[in-house]
């Protein structure tokens, strides 16, 4: 069993990029979505911190995928779960 730490920061901000996006397309998706998104980038520190840690490791998690166990992805789909959930 290995560590799952720098998939769980992805995870987390996958969630995170996933939920902007979908507030997002409501309406439908355009050109003014991904400026806004740009601007979240800019304005939201913590959005933008949450993203930049998701994909720090990400040399490390094919590493961490090769041998999960299933309380790992349970571990994973809990996060993804309460991330989700967050406000």
């Amino acid at each position: 069993m290995t560590d799952v730490k720098e998939t769980k920061e992805a995870v987390k901000a996958l969630v995170k990029l996933v939920k902007v996006v979908k507030q997002a397309a409501a309406d439908g998706l355009d050109l003014s979505d991904a400026v806004a998104l740009g601007g979240k980038l800019v304005t939201d520190s913590a959005f933008r911190d949450a993203l930049v840690e998701g994909v720090k490791g990400a040399d490390k998690m094919p590493t961490e995928w090769k041998d999960l166990s299933i309380g790992e992805v349970a571990e994973l789909l809990l996060e993804a779960q309460k991330e989700w959930s967050a406000a």
